[in-house]
């Protein structure tokens, strides 16, 4: 090779020492980097809701519990006649809030009724799961309190409402809840003392062709009067079962309700859906099913 051709040679290899061997590569990195990085912060970043922040109403802070007027003893069976199983209805309110502790309160092997608040975030699907499990849906009206301080939650009727605007807010409560057959009042120990009140909501509610249950958080509820003086099928709560949100009280309470079960023929209880609840009432079941018979709650109003 003549020496010009060695200089040539010598001068194109150090021209392109700096160049890289593979620039596709380079490239397809570069790109790679561009589009990871975003991806990589989506799951850096923690994700929103699409429905603001929300908690569960509160119980209303009556204590100890109103109690439900005693029944009179049933008449003593003739000694051929089979006496009936005390029959005991447990209806769970406040549901919507926490879809995985509802669906388990649904799963449970026992007839639950279930009431759910209209605007909690979660009682279109949970409704539906229920209906579709064979459960009685209510609507759990949020109703006024006597104490200000205390927030039913959207969808609340208060006494100074007029009949439009009464009638109006509460369709729209009853049309949030799919597959509801009857309704029992979130709070409401101002609103259930108010006969005029209470006459609108039971004729819309008969118009509906709904049962009430009244849930009794005031001693002077005149609720399930006026839903019996008006034709309405109806029923009241006998015992809340976890007003109290220990184990001990909750055990108690479900012996109580056995008790006024056994002496009145039947009783509702209402309880509320936390993960203790039901967790006593998981380990109670077979227990109940040897001392009572557990009902839907539409089994026991009149």
């Amino acid at each position: 090779m003549s020496g010009k051709k060695k200089a040539a040679r010598s001068r194109g290899k150090a021209s392109g020492a700096g160049k890289p061997r593979f620039p596709g590569l380079l490239l397809h990195l570069l790109a790679f980097s561009i589009v990871a990085l975003p991806l990589s912060l989506l799951f850096l970043i923690p994700a929103t809701e699409n429905h603001p922040s929300v908690s569960r109403p509160p119980f209303e802070n009556f204590k100890p519990a109103p109690r439900a007027p005693a029944k009179r003893n049933l008449p003593h069976p003739k000694p051929h006649v089979v006496p009936r199983r005390p029959l005991l209805a447990i209806l769970i309110d406040d549901m919507g809030y926490n879809a995985a502790i509802d669906r388990r309160f649904i799963d449970l092997e026992a007839p639950l009724s279930f009431a759910f608040l209209p605007y909690a975030p979660n009682t279109g699907e949970i409704a539906r799961y229920a209906k579709r499990h064979g459960r009685d849906v209510l609507v759990h009206i949020p109703m006024e309190p006597e104490n200000k301080a205390m927030d039913p939650g959207r969808g609340v009727l208060t006494v100074d409402m007029d009949l439009p605007h009464l009638v109006d807010v509460l369709g729209q409560d009853i049309e949030r809840v799919p597959g509801a057959i009857g309704a029992n009042n979130h709070m409401g120990s101002r609103f259930t003392k108010d006969r005029r009140a209470m006459e609108i909501v039971i004729a819309y509610l008969k118009s509906r062709k709904f049962f009430f249950v009244d849930s009794r958080t005031t001693k002077d509820t005149v609720a399930y009067k006026v839903a019996k003086e008006m034709g309405i099928r109806c029923a009241q709560r006998s015992v809340f079962l976890d007003h109290t949100l220990s184990r001990k009280s909750i055990l108690h309470e479900i012996r109580r309700s056995i008790k006024l079960a056994r002496k009145q023929g039947s009783v509702i209880a209402i309880g509320h859906p936390s993960r203790l609840m039901y967790q006593v009432l998981y380990d109670e079941l077979p227990r109940l099913r040897k001392q009572v018979k557990l009902v839907p709650v539409h089994n026991l109003v009149h």
